[in-house]
């Protein structure tokens, strides 16, 4: 802003002194000079501050990059150079010719083609063409009608030429008075309106002069005293719009750092509740997960106590024949790939049938768990299996276990049970077994069923032999 003012000053410094040194030599008060002398002097300080002005409009226009700045550098020119013809100072007399007619309509051209230059810095100015179509079409239609007046004016003799050439000026001056008006909510608008405002009174002044027939020095000077108080409105315009064109993009930078502080807080409270709601879903998952383990581990018990169900005997806690199934085949298979000898112990309760006929089936049942129990703690090794194959019979799984080692088990089952009672109800019971002994020992066309039977067998020949004792079969009896 401060650099607009310094402008908006030195603009009104260079042109209040030539003006106040016109009105001097106008009035005659310190000047004792001739008429030409005097004409002289308007022209050659005209011509001075008027370049000063040019290149002062043209350093603007370059420094701001401004189109319009441009369009107003280019009116100054040409209107400088129509006052300096009604000075008499002429292009085409210094240039070319001193044809009267070409002379005449010289300045008509520079008064109407400067009009249609203000037309167009009015158009780029305010946008007219993108937000008022009508108005842009107006002025074109206003600069046709002055340059078809050009031609026109050639036929005319000087004083009707320049009579015309203010009267379509001031008919432009109303124009653009009407488009300004209309102009919505336009800060600069108002000066702008006052700048044609001024104009069209000095141009109202000019034909008051030539009505009273004032001299041209009077009339030269009303139109360079209208140029120079025209440009200083006009720069003063100008600065305005600088000025603003600054404190928008001011508060256009901080509404961007407005919303970015906003955006930025935002963010940060999207963060925190995204870091909650993290914490809030990561407590979730383990509570999930907790409750999910715990239904694992009571789903593993559950099956573990299906599986045990499955594969237990209820009665006697030993496998159940289901179980021995599965077994013996695993068995089989891992002895003929390890090449490992596989024994079958097949143990009966001697003459239970008279147990359950004398004493009843629940003392027949308590004589089955005590000989299973009997069983299960003469099984040292975690891999010897024993199970209930029905009723009151009984088979041990023995792996990498000989001939021998079965036989030994087998006479040490028949032992403890024939030297051990057993109470039920307060009952002494004395037991005894029988047992069929085999070995596998990769025979060839061998089955888990051969083996069974040929420990059957054996398990028979210790019946007929007279129980509570150990038989012995071989496979290659079969």
């Amino acid at each position: 802003m401060g650099n607009v003012f310094s402008v908006i000053v030195f603009f009104l410094g260079v042109f209040l002194m030539p003006v106040a040194a016109w009105a001097q030599t106008l009035h005659g008060i310190t000047m004792e000079k001739s008429p030409l002398l005097f004409q002289l002097d308007l022209q050659a300080l005209f011509i001075g501050s008027s370049l000063i002005l040019l290149l002062m409009c043209f350093a603007w226009a370059r420094a701001l990059r401004s189109y319009s700045m441009a369009i107003l550098t280019l009116y100054f020119a040409i209107k400088s150079l129509d006052i300096l013809v009604l000075n008499g100072f002429s292009l085409l007399g210094v240039f070319f010719t001193y044809n009267h007619q070409l002379l005449k309509t010289e300045g008509v051209l520079f008064a109407y083609l400067s009009n249609i230059i203000l037309f167009g810095f009015t158009v780029n100015f305010f946008a007219l063409k993108k937000y008022q179509l009508s108005s842009h079409q107006l002025m074109f239609r206003l600069s046709f009608i002055m340059a078809v007046a050009v031609p026109l004016s050639y036929l005319l003799d000087y004083a009707a030429a320049r009579l015309l050439a203010q009267v379509l000026t001031s008919i432009g001056l109303i124009v653009l008075l009407y488009i300004a008006k209309n102009i919505p909510q336009n800060r600069l608008s108002i000066i702008f309106l006052l700048t044609l405002v001024v104009q069209l009174s000095f141009n109202f002044i000019a034909y008051l002069f030539n009505y009273w027939l004032f001299s041209a020095e009077a009339t030269n000077f009303l139109a360079m005293l209208a140029f120079w108080l025209m440009a200083v409105m006009v720069a003063y315009l100008m600065g305005r719009k600088y000025y603003y064109h600054l404190r928008d993009e001011k508060l256009s930078q901080q509404q961007v750092v407005a919303s970015v502080k906003a955006s930025d807080l935002a963010q940060q409270k999207l963060l925190a509740l995204q870091e909650e709601s993290q914490e809030q879903l990561e407590s979730r998952v383990q509570e999930r997960t907790l409750e999910l383990n715990i239904a694992l581990q009571e789903l593993e018990a559950v099956n573990q106590e299906l599986k045990e169900k499955n594969t237990l005997d209820e009665l006697s806690g030993l496998f159940n024949r289901r179980y021995y199934d599965q077994k013996i085949m695993a068995e089989f298979r891992r002895s003929r790939r390890n090449l490992t000898p596989l024994s079958l112990v097949l143990i009966d309760i001697d003459r239970f049938k008279l147990v359950n006929d004398n004493y009843g089936h629940l003392i027949g049942d308590q004589c089955i768990i005590a000989v299973a129990k009997m069983i299960k703690s003469l099984l040292r090794r975690s891999t010897d299996v024993g199970c209930r194959y029905g009723g009151e019979e009984f088979c041990l799984i023995l792996p990498e276990t000989d001939d021998k080692g079965a036989l030994a088990l087998a006479q040490e089952i028949c032992q403890s049970v024939r030297e051990q009672q057993i109470f039920a109800d307060e009952l002494a019971i004395d037991l005894t077994v029988s047992c069929g002994v085999t070995t596998y020992q990769q025979e060839k066309n061998v089955t888990p069923e051969a083996i069974f039977a040929s420990a059957d067998r054996a398990l028979y020949k210790a019946k007929q032999a007279g129980r509570d004792q150990v038989q012995v079969s071989l496979l290659s009896e079969i």
